[in-house]
């Protein structure tokens, strides 16, 4: 059993390192470099979870030649050790969520404090600049391509949006980043531990997601307080802001679950679904009345969801 579990061990270190390499290589973040290590842990241990991050770290440094691939699989291995242990442990998928979430939230602050103690900047800032210069460079290409005049009045209000927004709403967007790189992991994992013939908590199927009715109390303050302007005081609207950052996203997809439903149920082809959700996310007013729906569904039930449970 020793040997079988460094032998997992080894391979998944490996495979820790290999995601590392070419997501440095190819600029994509560590999405799912946690994996490995919630492999190793849930199935042999937190001891050897820590060992292998470790020997994953110092093999990174000297295969990349410098100690920063070596920090990432420290600092991510955190969220991969900690989801490790809540699986081991048999949490339920909210509380495995929940580990997964704060363990995230403290990994974001870890990348925050190496960025600054290595470049001298901040992290926040930097992503910014970043984002205002993509949308400054789409700008020159719109107009090159002979973009209408209504698109590139769009990218303009988008530059003046973006700072206030990301400034303002950052602990939204860090708590949903939180909770789509759990999400993201936790699924991985899932599908890893199937195929070996072994189950963990999971979530219920995309059409039967609904929340209680009382959670649209939190869109309906966002609103509010968002809409407060200068009758309140900035903190008002800045709580405004998250509200609605946190609540537009999950009530639309609440709204698409609701959607899907209806589609699977009068068997609508795959094309016009595709079609669907293009529109989705191109044409603000079905965007709107999509969250509209997911607000509505916690009222009326339209898919019969609370009474077939009762």
């Amino acid at each position: 059993m020793k040997t079988r579990s460094l032998t997992e061990g080894a391979m998944l270190s490996a495979i820790t390192v290999l995601l590392t390499i070419i997501g440095e290589y190819i600029g994509l973040p560590a999405l799912i470099v946690p994996v490995p290590l919630t492999l190793l842990v849930y199935r042999h241990g937190i001891k050897l979870g820590i060992t292998m991050s470790i020997a994953s770290a110092l093999t990174a440094s000297l295969v990349a030649g410098h100690v920063l691939s070596g920090v990432t699989i420290i600092i991510w291995g955190f969220l991969g050790i900690a989801l490790g242990m809540a699986l081991r442990e048999k949490f339920s998928f909210v509380k495995t969520m929940m580990v997964g979430i704060v363990a995230n939230l403290v990994i974001t602050a870890l990348n925050v404090f190496f960025y600054s103690l290595l470049f001298g900047k901040n992290l926040f800032e930097e992503l910014l600049e970043m984002m205002l210069m993509s949308i400054e460079q789409a700008v020159s290409l719109g107009q090159s391509l002979g973009l209408t005049e209504e698109m590139l009045v769009q990218y303009d209000r988008m530059l003046e949006l973006y700072p206030t927004l990301f400034r303002w709403g950052l602990p939204a967007l860090l708590l949903l980043s939180a909770v789509f790189m759990t999400f993201i992991n936790l699924g991985v994992t899932r599908l890893v531990l199937k195929r070996m013939g072994d189950r963990i908590p999971w979530v219920a199927p995309f059409m039967e997601w609904q929340v209680p009715s009382y959670w649209s109390l939190g869109l309906i303050l966002g609103i509010l307080f968002s809409s407060a302007g200068s009758l309140a005081p900035p903190i008002i609207s800045i709580i405004g802001v998250n509200l609605m950052l946190l609540f537009f996203p999950m009530y639309m997809i609440i709204g698409l679950s609701v959607v899907w439903h209806f589609f699977n149920s009068k068997q609508v082809s795959k094309f016009l679904r595709v079609l669907f959700v293009i529109f989705l996310f191109t044409f603000s007013p079905l965007s709107l009345m999509v969250i509209m729906l997911g607000v509505l569904d916690g009222a009326f039930d339209f898919r019969k969801l609370r009474t077939h449970n009762e």
